[in-house]
């Protein structure tokens, strides 16, 4: 988390590029029609609407082309229709012990990329025979279109490994042109101070970076999307081991002045830096200018990093979603958070990620210059099962200096201190958080610390299980139970604290059993629910 500058690897000129994928879009969700609650202490029917924090918009899938593994549906009358054209309208082949003087074809294939991409049109293909190349990609040669993309692919069934060593910093994988494809090749820097994979410059967009193993670098990041590159869409990766003494060097890092990257589906660990990086000009880019804008990080694992498992610094219009995140701990330049975000990042929506094994579950606020964090979701997110070995905190959700902040339907459990810490003011007050239909408990300490740096601060509709005889408030230094903190306070007039009836919580299965406290008890606040009324936590019952 310590800010630092990611260091160029282009000696004499830069190189642009962009490698992106298709997407999977997420299952639409149907907004109910059903009663609302206001933040009044008493029930008043009303339609249900948004959390009123602007949520942001995923990036668009930038062009969307067939999966080559995917063959077309056969059609009803099989006899008498067409066979479905070919993916690529030309093959042309590689190996380690090719000519490039030869055919290019799959019995004489040529030695180098290079040469291959002299020869390619887009809706072509160059496959790689397996085999150890030393050559370094420059993807430069023009560009593709929608629907006709350039690709560099692994052979079906083939291996082939770029492998550096040689101490070269020119990055593994440079792409300057738009519409490329790049899937099922290894990148193994070596121990060279290069980035496996960079996207630079406003001719990088449109491109596809799916299903490659991208490992052992020695600069600032594994994957770096900066220089106004856009959609770009990195997918099904394994990216790892990318460390430098001392300092940062992240899995994927995007930056200012670019935007529209998706990130999923990818397994980034044990990298010295974060799993994902957004970095902005006053947090270590290697470039002034617009904020970085539209970020999707979905369904990855992001695990045992050095710093975080994201880390979102000023960029706006950002979602985590549906990702695993743990095994972060404390370090000389991180709380070991499995997300945080900060300096004056905006428009922030973190869902339904499973944060567990963390020295700290979620960070919002903290470090910053200029305006705090503002606009930001927190809903349906698993916290759990929190570390405070090595001087780490073990608290799940952290608050400190925020704007508009939403906490609703999250579960927070077991973890060695507290549950959610609010108002200790970092770097200022917080502003305007709301608290709502949450699960907190099963925390050593307590379930909620409210601190004296905020101002707008409202709780209502929790479920609070406390651990044993420990406290479930502390408020102005003073712990309370949950009638002294609804008279002391107002808030919490629908809360309830009781045991939440896990299915099984020492597994991770945080559905509630039927029998449970919070099912069909939670308030309406403009989310999803099914039966009678929400229930409270992360997850939701008796739905289809």
């Amino acid at each position: 988390m310590r800010v630092r500058w990611l260091q160029s690897v282009v000696s004499c000129v830069v190189l642009v590029g962009v490698v992106a994928c298709g997407s999977r879009e997420p299952a639409p969700v149907t907004e109910p029609s059903a009663p609302d609650l206001s933040s009044s202490t008493t029930a008043s029917p009303a339609p249900s609407g948004d959390v009123s924090t602007p949520a942001p918009t995923a990036p668009a899938t930038p062009g969307a082309p067939a999966s080559p593994s995917a063959p077309s549906a056969p059609t009803t009358d099989s006899a008498s229709s067409p066979p479905p054209p070919p993916e690529f309208s030309r093959i042309l082949w590689v190996s380690p012990s090719g000519k490039d003087s030869a055919a290019g074809t799959e019995s004489a294939p040529l030695r180098t990329v290079e040469k291959a991409q002299s020869l390619l049109q887009p809706g072509e293909a160059i496959f790689l025979k397996s085999g150890t190349y030393t050559e370094r990609l420059l993807l430069d040669a023009r560009d593709g279109s929608s629907g006709r993309y350039l690709t560099l692919k692994a052979a079906p069934g083939a291996k082939p490994v770029f492998k550096g060593g040689s101490g070269s910093r020119t990055p593994m994988l440079q792409v300057s042109r738009a519409y490329w494809r790049v899937e099922g090749i290894t990148f193994d820097a070596a121990g060279d101070k290069a980035f496996a994979a960079y996207w630079h410059g406003e001719g990088a967009h449109h491109g596809i970076l799916r299903g490659c193993t991208l490992k052992n670098g020695t600069d600032g990041a594994g994957v770096f999307v900066a220089g106004k590159a856009r959609d770009v869409l990195i997918e099904g990766n394994t990216i790892s081991n990318f460390q430098r003494s001392g300092a940062d060097s992240h899995g994927v890092c995007v930056q200012t002045n670019s935007k529209n990257v998706t990130v999923r589906a990818n397994d980034i660990h044990h990298n010295s830096g974060d799993g994902v990086q957004c970095l902005s000009s006053e947090g270590g880019s290697t470039e002034e200018g617009t904020p970085f804008d539209n970020l999707l990080v979905e369904d990855n694992d992001l695990h045992e990093n050095k710093e975080n498992g994201a880390d979102i610094k000023t960029c706006t219009r950002v979602a985590l979603r549906g990702n695993r995140i743990w095994g972060h701990r404390r370090s000389s330049t991180s709380g070991g958070e499995g997300v945080v975000v900060h300096m004056s990042a905006r428009d922030v929506t973190l869902e339904d990620n499973d944060v567990r094994d963390n020295g700290r579950g979620i960070q919002i606020g903290g470090v910053r210059e200029g305006a705090p964090p503002t606009h930001i979701v927190l809903r349906r997110n698993r916290v759990f099962d929190g570390v405070n070995s090595d001087g780490s905190e073990g608290s799940g959700i952290r608050i400190d200096t925020a704007i508009d902040v939403k906490v609703v339907h999250n579960t927070v459990w077991n973890m060695p201190t507290y549950g959610l810490v609010v108002g200790k003011g970092e770097s200022g007050a917080s502003e305007d958080v709301e608290v709502r239909n949450n699960i907190l408990g099963g925390c050593a300490a307590l379930a909620v610390r409210v601190g004296t740096e905020w101002n707008g601060l409202s709780f209502d509709g929790n479920l609070y299980s406390p651990l044993g005889d420990a406290p479930t408030f502390r408020k102005d230094s003073r712990d309370q139970d949950l009638s002294t903190w609804q008279e002391s306070t107002g808030w919490d007039a629908h809360s309830v604290e009781k045991a939440p009836e896990f299915v099984d919580a020492e597994a991770g299965d945080f559905w509630l059993a039927s029998s449970s406290p919070g099912r069909d008890a939670g308030l309406a606040v403009g989310e999803d629910w099914c039966g009678r009324a929400p229930d409270m936590g992360a997850r939701e019952s008796d739905c289809p």
